[in-house]
This record gives C-alpha cells, sequence and structure tokens, in this order.
C-alpha cells in the first residue's frame, strides 16, 4: 500500500483505531488514550503528557501514565526527539511492515559511558528521562553530550535534554556528518608535501 496516503491525511485513524484495536490487543482504555494522544497532536496541543490528558479523561493519572508507557514500550507510539510520532501505530492499522528500531538497554550504555554501576536513584533518573518524553536516542545523545564535556552525572544530562527540548536540537543526518568528516580530511591535509 502506497504509505503517502499517511502523510496526506486521507485515513480516520480514529474509526480505524476503534474497529481494529482488538486485532492489535489493544484494550478499551489504551484505545481511549490512544485516540486522545493522537487528537491533542492534532490539534497541535504540545507536550502530549499524562496531565495533559487528564484533563480529557475520568481515567486516573497513574493509569493514564501507565497506558502511555505501554504504548511506547509496545512500539505503538514511538518518541523522537521529545516528540510522539503515530506511524507505528498507523503502519500497523494499515497491516503495512514498520522498520524495526534497535531496542538499547539505556542503563548498560550509562553504566558503559559513566565508567561505574549505576545506583536505584540513577535508574530512577533514567525512568523518569523516559517519562518525561525523551526518546532513547536523545537520551543517549544527551550523555555522549555530557561525557565529551567531562561531566559524568546525571543533572548535567538532565540540563542538557532540558535544554534541547527548550531551545531545540540541532541534529546531524548521516550525510552531514560524512561531509563534515571529508571536509576535515580537506581541511587537515599536508597540502605543501
Amino acid at each position: 500500500m502506497n504509505l503517502d496516503i499517511i502523510d496526506y491525511g486521507c485515513v480516520d485513524w480514529n474509526t480505524l483505531l476503534l474497529v481494529k484495536g482488538k486485532q492489535l490487543n489493544l484494550t478499551d482504555e489504551d484505545i481511549h488514550i490512544l485516540m486522545l494522544m493522537m487528537t491533542c497532536h492534532k490539534l497541535n496541543i504540545r507536550p502530549i503528557t499524562p496531565q495533559c490528558l487528564s484533563r480529557y479523561s475520568s481515567l486516573a493519572l497513574s493509569r493514564i501514565d501507565e497506558i502511555m508507557l505501554k504504548l511506547i514500550n509496545g512500539h505503538f507510539v514511538n518518541r523522537c526527539n521529545g516528540q510522539l510520532d503515530f506511524k507505528p501505530i498507523q503502519m500497523k492499522l494499515l497491516d503495512e511492515k514498520e522498520e524495526k528500531k534497535e531496542d538499547v538497554n539505556l542503563v548498560s550504555f550509562f553504566e558503559e559511558s559513566f565508567g561505574r554501576s549505576l545506583s536505584v536513584t540513577e535508574i530512577g533518573f533514567i525512568n523518569d528521562f523516559k517519562r518525561s518524553g525523551y526518546d532513547d536516542e536523545m537520551i543517549m545523545d544527551a550523555v555522549k553530550e555530557a561525557v565529551k564535556a567531562n561531566v559524568k552525572n546525571f543533572r548535567y544530562v538532565e540540563r542538557i535534554l532540558q535544554n534541547w527540548s527548550e531551545y531545540g536540537k540541532v541534529i546531524k543526518t548521516k550525510e552531514e556528518e560524512s561531509v563534515s568528516s571529508f571536509s576535515d580530511e580537506v581541511k587537515d591535509f599536508k597540502w605543501w608535501d
């Protein structure tokens, strides 16, 4: 099926979600929260957090948080640079195959980057980052940035994430990185030899 129909908005996702939600093993509460998330996204209500959704739902805040985490961990919704991406659920509703993203173990990534084991409190910080809407890639980039600055603590990583979400994060694509590395080669070339 041509994926342009997703980009052109030719599908009523709420109706399709109601009809096919059971086939995807989603409960009524899951469907309700997912529809709220998609509606808020469509209306440009940002950020989409459990607190935001609780204004429009009779479910308890803790239950909304559980459902949102379930939807994200179940790969129905992706987080990309602090923004929610509904392409995975849309692909599933259209019975299209989605691109598989590699799961990352953030705890082991932090331990490798910081060179030590993490405490229970620090693992709680990682959970807080995830609940705040940061995706794995953005968290890993923030850790790399902190390690580059030789500051290996969670408050610094948290500050980086807050700055990126507030002011935007400049993301280099692989093509830009290859052009950058090529220009470094040219810059460092021994022209006088």
